[in-house]
């Protein structure tokens, strides 16, 4: 694949910096961050350029705070004007790292998400006699490489003020010696999900894996051979383990007809269910949003943006009865 240059003039162009600007305060606008940079919209954004354009632009001055969402997260919030510079990042970046992503890959990419993903593994099960393989890594975030994922990154991009600028905000942040991605960013989104890339290739290359499924590290492979899947699970961990110093949890191998395991799902050949965690988390953060609602805690627009992603999340599942039943139990109006 060839190397993309030339790009920091893209990224520091005003345009593409106020398009940043207004993508990073989406749902933000009353943050004092937010308010205190758009006061001063133009001399910010022209900082923000000069200092990206000259490769000084420093990153990481992170707030953390832990979310148990649903498993415990620490969770690091960079300044808004580094948001911005993210976004910029990623705005000129983001066709670089696409190119490179197989079909099966739904993370990070315009057009495919979590709900493709399940639309997609459901669809592509023939019957319930096909068997799935289920792997994930062990602390995938706190697990990447510092020195693999910008051998990675040099491999894309060819822009030393860029490259330097990533190298930068990736050994900023250490869980680790030498390993580690801040949970939170926007560019860990896409450098997590570029980091098993070649894994990815590798499967469905070396290996001809036909049906794969990633969503960042978790993933999915279907085969009618249930041989073949317990062959694929080991060479795959070999890999990851010589070659990206990953370790994967114990793998779930079965046929499909009980359902697979995915992204909060029970995916069926003919339908899709709640996984027990995600049915719990369902109750819990609607109980949660109805006490701050009543309690004046957060205004009704908050309310109805955190009720539409939880009533989204479950409407992909079949899951009428649960909602109902749970809906009734709170006194909640749909």
């Amino acid at each position: 694949m060839k190397r993309a240059g030339r790009l920091i003039s893209k990224i520091v162009h005003f345009d593409n910096l106020y398009e940043a600007y207004v993508k990073a305060r989406r749902g933000k606008r009353q943050n004092k961050g937010v308010v205190r940079f758009g006061k001063n919209i133009d001399e910010e954004i022209l900082k923000i350029a000069e200092e990206l354009k000259n490769g000084t632009y420093e990153l990481g001055n992170y707030f953390y705070f832990t979310v148990f969402d649903p498993k415990k997260r620490t969770i690091c919030a960079a300044p808004f004007r580094d948001r911005v510079a993210m976004h910029a990042m990623m705005r000129i970046c983001h066709p670089i790292f696409d190119d490179y992503q197989i079909s099966g890959s739904y993370a990070s990419r315009i057009g495919k998400g979590t709900y493709k993903a399940i639309t997609d593994l459901k669809d592509k099960m023939k019957n319930g006699d096909m068997w799935f393989l289920k792997m994930d890594v062990v602390h995938y975030f706190d697990s990447v490489n510092h020195d693999i994922l910008l051998y990675q990154l040099k491999s894309l991009f060819k822009d030393p003020v860029l490259l330097a600028i990533f190298e930068r905000l990736i050994r900023g942040y250490e869980k680790t010696p030498n390993c580690g991605l801040p949970i939170g960013n926007l560019t860990s989104q896409y450098f997590a999900n570029h980091y098993l890339s070649p894994a990815d290739h590798y499967l469905k290359e070396k290996l001809r894996v036909k049906y794969l499924f990633r969503y960042m590290d978790d993933i999915i492979v279907l085969d009618f051979d249930k041989k073949r899947i317990c062959e694929i699970a080991k060479v795959y961990s070999d890999f990851l383990r010589n070659n990206l110093k990953l370790q994967l949890h114990e793998p779930i191998i079965n046929r499909c007809r009980y359902g697979v395991p995915f992204l909060g799902y029970i995916v069926y050949p003919y339908s899709v269910r709640l996984n027990h965690r995600s049915r719990r988390r369902f109750k819990s953060e609607l109980s949660k949003l109805m006490v701050l609602y009543r309690m004046n805690t957060i205004s009704e627009r908050k309310y109805r943006e955190r009720m539409t992603a939880l009533y989204a999340f479950v409407n992909h599942a079949d899951a009428n009865m649960f909602k109902k039943k749970i809906l009734d139990i709170l006194g909640i109006l749909p």
